[in-house]
């Protein structure tokens, strides 16, 4: 068996497709913005997987809270999963996945990967997020959509990857957002 390639098609995990190499969907992320808070939610995501005969399955629900303080709701299943911060100043966090197992996301090189933890210091990763060229390369480089690769060690906890990757990846990139926005503040002399 070899590494699965989940292909998003759009550049927001919070609204995309994540294809198989034969261009079919495997996956679906699809987010709904509330105009005001319902229930102290700004928003939902719901991920969806398509069965072998094109049926749809719910697999996670994200529930973004309306206060920026209070923590995501994530659901895989029919099983609330906690997320739990593991670093101060950096993004790595947690979850236990449905084979029972700790597991946890981090940012390596400007890429999310997911570690298997207790698994000994040389842990191969079983997920890991590349994104797609940028710019002028992009025009030679057409075979580098932003792809969610999945080795055969984690495909028996795909459900939890995908919907774990979407929360993880979105929070990271809204922690990214805001650490520009402060260095972008204007100095003020005192």
């Amino acid at each position: 068996m070899s590494t699965l390639k989940l292909i998003l098609s759009r550049g927001d995990p919070l609204q995309t497709d994540f294809l198989a190499a034969d261009n079919k969907v495997m996956y679906t992320s699809d987010t709904i913005t509330y105009p005001r808070a319902l229930y102290g939610s700004r928003a939902t995501t719901t991920i969806t997987r398509r069965d072998p005969v094109g049926g749809l399955l719910q697999v996670g629900v994200i529930e973004w809270p309306a206060n920026p303080h209070d923590r995501p709701k994530v659901v895989i299943g029919t099983k609330s999963v906690e997320m739990t911060k593991t670093g101060l100043y950096t993004s790595p966090e947690k979850f236990q996945a449905q084979d029972g197992r700790m597991y946890e996301w981090q940012i390596s090189n400007y890429r999310a990967q997911l570690v298997p933890l207790h698994a000994g210091h040389n842990a191969a990763y079983v997920a890991t997020f590349l994104q797609s060229s940028q710019g002028f390369f992009k025009a030679w480089n057409r075979g580098s959509s932003a792809s969610l690769f999945v080795p055969p060690e984690g495909t028996h906890i795909l459900d939890d990857i995908v919907v774990t990757f979407v929360y993880f990846e979105s929070q990271w990139r809204d922690r990214e957002r805001h650490r520009a926005r402060i260095w972008d503040l204007p100095v003020h002399a005192a």
